[in-house]
């Protein structure tokens, strides 16, 4: 009799395990010794396995980004899907390989992109100042020269004027005076030329690096593309991540990977969750879309 009723105790356990699992898909993931304590529990189990220390991250801290990436679909659902346990079948393992190195690579040229985008925009605003200061002293030089021609003029309108023998000493020492403005000027229009010709060279300079610039722009778009999300995979006992940009962007690996977890399949829309693509969607506030919220309901 003991025996008939605990087989009639299993069966009734395999039953109720069979429609949980048809009601909730991401139950198959739970151990069946986790389904049987905890039998009204729907919620997915999960654990942080493996860190690579070559992320620099602690398992502590991947388990407390693990729980932002759940509080996403919790957010999103008003449900929880999601519960962490150091015993749980489903495992996290962070594997550090060549993706990872590539995604370093990646930020250490936007790093530079981003220095070398700040010096140029430092030099052109220096020239662009000094272009300012060039297009006043070419104004202060053409007043000058208008003066000095009005002097000449006068010089000229004088000496028809007056008896040149008589005012000799005076027409002389005008016309020193005269060659010395006409010398001085000439010194300043000198310079000038000399400023204007070192301002080409800067300006030519400043399009090279312009030039320089957008070619490695172009050269980080063809090496570093959208990529799809095999920087993660779940494969139905384990879910690995292999490449992340930062905390946030882990943080939204986690959660996409999760949400094949729950049985979930890609997404049309590229601001999606479940697009396969991290592109467009909003990587530090990141809300589920419609899109996920439909692929939710019609799993």
């Amino acid at each position: 009799m003991i025996r008939l009723y605990i087989f009639f105790a299993l069966m009734l356990c395999l039953l109720w395990s069979s429609y949980q699992t048809r009601q909730h898909p991401q139950l198959k993931f739970n151990a069946l010794s986790d389904r049987i304590t905890h039998p009204f529990d729907t919620r997915l189990r999960y654990r942080i396995a493996e860190v690579d220390p070559r992320f620099k991250l602690s398992p502590e801290q991947v388990k407390s980004i693990s729980l932002q990436a759940t509080q996403i679909w919790k957010d999103g659902t008003g449900q929880d899907y999601f519960v962490y346990d150091d015993n749980a079948k489903l495992s996290i393992h962070l594997i550090y390989d060549e993706r990872q190195f590539e995604s370093e690579q990646r930020r250490a040229h936007i790093r530079q992109l981003e220095a070398n985008q700040k010096l140029w925009l430092n030099k052109k605003q220096q020239l662009d100042q000094i272009e300012q200061q060039m297009l006043h002293n070419k104004q202060f030089l053409q007043h000058k020269q208008q003066q000095l021609d009005q002097q000449i003029q006068h010089y000229h309108q004088e000496m028809r004027q007056y008896n040149t023998a008589q005012h000799a000493d005076y027409f002389q020492q005008q016309q020193r005076a005269l060659q010395h403005n006409i010398q001085a000027l000439q010194q300043e229009i000198n310079q000038y030329n000399q400023q204007i010709v070192q301002l080409n060279q800067q300006i030519d300079q400043l399009n090279s690096l312009d030039q320089q610039l957008d070619n490695s722009v172009q050269q980080f778009k063809q090496r570093f593309q959208p990529h799809l999300f095999h920087k993660g995979l779940f494969n139905g006992k384990q879910i690995m991540v292999y490449e992340f940009a930062s905390e946030a962007d882990l943080r939204l690996t986690l959660a996409h990977e999760l949400g094949h977890a729950l049985g979930l399949q890609h997404a049309n829309d590229p601001h999606a969750l479940m697009y396969p693509m991290l592109q467009q969607q909003n990587v530090n506030n990141f809300r589920l879309s419609a899109a996920d919220k439909a692929l939710l309901s019609a799993r």
